[in-house]
């Protein structure tokens, strides 16, 4: 099954929302054996609308749209879709009765220019929409499906997660998707390709490339009957990365995070922690303050930025002096104070 996604609104062209729905669509359909190969933004525009869903309609199993379902003049998808099926758009007595219920919770009337959330066209049924007012549409003809969503992502993700994927999985049963995604440092992106380039031509499974904040990941993808087949086509492919890059350069795997890794580390050892930063500003305390347990190992944090408090916490003012403030030897000397500083078993810094 393959499928494009559509997000709509004016102001995701404009740069004043910036398109997440999408990429959270693309992500989830891939969990579940769906091939997402088409991502289009439109405006609140009727005419170019509807001609994007009739075109995705033509080329795809699978449509889904996000946003364009509120109560205002300029929230035209369900209109879209209805002209590109050709049908037309009637009150359904229950999702507007629903709705006056929604609103009567909240003390007040409905107001008129709801009435068309309650619409659906005879191809078309509604979604439950447990986070607002704009239900979803569910249309089918002829073998293949429309999926309109809610554009905030309060609204769709918990309509995804209880409505949308368990549907589409029962109608696309017999394809599992795995991925194995390998984060690594210290080779640059153009060094790993050359390496790998064999690997790269592989097509089931696949594998990807790509540049992050933390280094250079490799995600293989497969594709098969179960769970269990796909990894059977991974694990042949991440011995053979492992064994042309090294386990040393692979710091992380698939949700691994640097404080992550480093707090289970700490964790697991028994050992405390001091940290000393200058430029980060205290970032690097603050995540791994998130960490689950971090009150069991951080043992507190300095963000120090003028050489003469560096010297005052007790890092040799010749060392900043000889090579300035960001250099090796002064994180360094930075650790062992924030050690010191904080009777820590581990220092660590940031300069």
């Amino acid at each position: 099954m393959n499928a494009e996604i559509i997000s709509i609104g004016t102001e995701l062209l404009m740069g004043e929302l910036v398109d997440t729905n999408s990429s959270f669509l693309a992500a989830e359909l891939a969990k579940i054996g769906v091939e997402v190969r088409w991502v289009t933004k439109v405006g609140d525009d009727p005419e170019l609308l509807r001609e994007v869903i009739e075109r995705a309609w033509e080329r795809s199993d699978l449509t889904l749209t996000s946003g364009g379902l509120g109560p205002t003049s300029d929230d035209l998808t369900r209109e879209s879709i209805a002209a590109a099926f050709g049908e037309k758009m009637t009150v359904q007595e229950d999702l507007l009765e629903h709705l006056k219920g929604l609103f009567a919770e909240r003390g007040f009337p409905m107001p008129e220019t709801n009435i068309k959330q309650a619409t659906l066209i005879p191809s078309a049924e509604s979604i439950p929409n447990d986070h607002g007012t704009a239900p979803g549409w569910w249309a089918e003809k002829d073998g293949r499906a429309i999926v309109a969503m809610p554009g905030p992502p309060r609204e769709i993700q918990p309509m995804w997660a209880s409505y949308i994927s368990p549907k589409i999985k029962a109608q696309n049963p017999d394809v599992a998707i795995v991925t194995r995604n390998l984060k690594t440092f210290g080779i640059s992106e153009g060094g790993l390709d050359e390496m790998l380039s064999p690997l790269f031509q592989s097509k089931n499974p696949y594998l990807g490339i790509y540049s992050k904040q933390d280094g250079i990941h490799l995600r293989a993808i497969a594709k098969a009957a179960t769970d269990d087949e796909a990894w059977e086509l991974i694990r042949p492919m991440e011995t053979e990365i492992r064994r042309i890059i090294g386990d040393g350069v692979i710091w992380g795997v698939d949700d691994d995070t640097p404080e992550n890794l480093v707090a289970s580390r700490l964790r697991s050892k028994g050992l405390t922690l001091g940290i000393m930063e200058s430029f980060t500003g205290g970032l690097l305390a603050s995540n791994l303050a998130e960490t689950k347990g971090s009150s069991r190992f951080l043992g507190g944090s300095a963000v120090v930025y003028r050489d003469d408090l560096l010297s005052r916490h007790g890092v040799d003012p010749g060392l900043i002096e000889e090579y300035g403030s960001t250099n090796a030897r002064v994180a360094d000397e930075m650790a062992r104070a924030a050690r010191k500083l904080f009777d820590a078993d581990v220092g660590m810094s940031v300069t």
